[in-house]
């Protein structure tokens, strides 16, 4: 579970995040939703304890964000925009080292990271080494690089930012068969409401470092007497920054 109770972020002058308050539950994705520069990837900083936060409590699997953060981060897995890998290692020598770091045994993680390969569409590329991979094929070792130590949480930062039409669409599809909400809580962060809109059970938006959207699509809709959850939203959050 994710707790989020007034969370302030400032950075420089500026307040990115005024007050921020959620919840992500277990067992199911929640969307986080908003412009670009609305607050989203701070946010996702401050969960995966990139960033301190100024003010409120941030609670990941239990474990406070301030007080704790190493077991904060043996408890995340996190996919990102950029996955960050060394080009002249091979995945499978990526993937085995991160699974090194999290006390995971050489036999314990072989047999993970070939479960994973095989369920991710990876394996004939394990040996490959990851800079002459496609970025599409770069974003699934980063998800399974994520998932390799069987995280409570799962952060996801715009995962298919970037990517093509056909390897956005595949990677959302490799997403879903992962069946990443198995027991887990899942927080995905994007500004492409319809990516949302088919993974995610609950919804938070953000427009101007605040939280203006919390609820179901059902609870959205009836809070703006729209008949569709995509208007709805759309409402929602352009009247909040309209008034930001």
């Amino acid at each position: 579970m994710i707790q989020v109770e007034g969370l302030v972020k400032v950075l420089g002058e500026r307040r990115i995040l005024d007050g921020v308050t959620f919840r992500a539950p277990t067992g199911a994705v929640t969307g986080l939703l908003g412009p670009n520069g609305a607050g989203k990837t701070t946010t996702m900083r401050v969960l995966s304890t990139l960033l301190r936060p100024d003010g409120g409590r941030v609670e990941v699997a239990g474990y406070d964000v301030a007080s704790a953060p190493e077991d904060v981060r043996r408890s995340i897995g996190l996919v990102t925009e950029e996955p960050g890998l060394h080009d002249r290692l091979t995945v499978r020598e990526q993937l085995t080292y991160t699974a090194a770091a999290y006390g995971i045994g050489r036999d314990a993680s072989r047999r993970r990271i070939d479960h994973l390969a095989e369920l991710i569409g990876l394996t004939a590329h394990l040996d490959e080494r990851a800079g002459i991979l496609s970025k599409g094929n770069r974003q699934k070792v980063s998800l399974c690089r994520a998932l390799v130590h069987d995280p409570p949480v799962v952060l996801l930062d715009e995962p298919t930012s970037g990517l093509d039409v056909v390897a956005a669409a595949g990677l959302e599809q490799l997403l879903a068969e992962a069946d990443l909400t198995g027991g887990r809580t899942v927080l995905l962060s994007t500004h492409r409401l319809e990516e949302a809109e088919r993974r995610a059970a609950r919804f938070v938006g953000i427009a101007g470092g605040r939280v203006v959207v919390d609820g179901t699509p059902d609870e959205v809709m009836a809070l703006a007497g729209a008949s569709s959850f995509r208007d709805a939203f759309v409402h929602l959050l352009g009247a909040a920054e309209l008034t930001s």
